[in-house]
């Protein structure tokens, strides 16, 4: 039967990667589609990029292409920049020569993926209107109303948000796939999407969403992250996205926004008052799995 997956959310994890294309394989999916955000949160970006270019896949563009492309091109840099927070995300951005900013800055918005004696589909990292807009459950219906205005596909699948999801609205099938890298949703798995084209009991055909969960080897993420020397350097951010590998839920960003709206700085002082504030974790700091 005819069917497609979709990769996203890989966020500089190679074994994660790895792991999913294994998987894929035994599948011989007709396309195979990457939906964006290939790089930074993970210690193997330029790996990811290197594997992926060599394949000759569609990559669409996700908002951390679009983000460290404007890094590396010294525009929106943020406040501090040279501070140990972004020790992570400048390594990145100094990996990212001028001929990987030109193939970063062609990469499309969307892919359209058309297979013959089926519907076509369209694939976002986001949604249909910006790639920073997840189609998730906290997305309101007013706003999801105006997300699939003039969109031809019935099908529409994105990422963004690091969980599976999926519901049918105003006759369009909304999908979102789970990250293969960074996933939020408690599943320490590398995950991503199988679609596909079956009839249900009611003869109607349509792309059936199968989310597949695939353990890899977070040993060798560990590893990498060990040897790039960000857990040693002393900077928090590499300790809050390893912690978010290990447990796939979400600090990083929420650490972040709590120092800012309380005016605190980044460190480890401050996520001591965070972990009280919301009872997260400790960082994995001196971590060997």
């Amino acid at each position: 039967m005819p069917s497609f997956a979709i990769l996203a959310d890989i966020h500089g994890n190679l074994p994660a990667l790895q792991a999913v294309l294994s998987d894929i394989a035994l599948f011989s999916p007709d396309e195979i589609v990457v939906a964006g955000d290939l790089i930074n949160r993970g210690p193997q970006s330029l790996e990811i990029l290197e594997e992926l270019q060599s394949r000759g896949w569609p990559i669409i563009s996700g908002n951390h292409e679009t983000w460290l492309l404007s890094l590396a091109k010294g525009s929106g840099l943020p406040e501090n920049w040279d501070c140990a927070w972004w020790a992570p995300v400048r390594r990145i951005v100094a990996q990212l020569t001028p001929t990987w900013q030109d193939w970063i800055a062609a990469l499309p918005f969307s892919f359209r993926v058309s297979i013959p004696g089926t519907s076509p589909v369209l694939i976002v990292h986001g949604s249909p209107r910006h790639n920073r807009e997840g189609m998730g459950k906290r997305l309101p219906l007013a706003q999801l109303d105006e997300v699939i205005i003039g969109i031809e596909e019935e099908t529409i699948i994105g990422a963004h948000i690091h969980y599976p999801y999926e519901r049918w609205h105003a006759r369009k099938h909304l999908i979102t796939v789970g990250a293969v890298g960074n996933p939020h949703n408690g599943d320490t798995n590398a995950q991503y999407g199988l679609f596909r084209w079956q009839e249900n009991e009611e003869g109607q055909a349509y792309w059936h969403f199968y989310h597949r969960s695939v353990p890899y080897n977070r040993h060798a993420l560990v590893a990498a992250w060990q040897e790039n020397g960000h857990l040693s350097d002393g900077n928090i951010a590499a300790h809050l996205l390893l912690l978010e590998h290990l447990t796939a839920a979400s600090y990083y960003a929420p650490f972040w926004d709590w120092c800012v709206a309380r005016r605190l700085p980044m460190t480890s002082e401050s996520y001591e008052l965070f972990r009280y504030d919301i009872s997260a974790p400790a960082l994995p700091i001196g971590i060997v799995e």
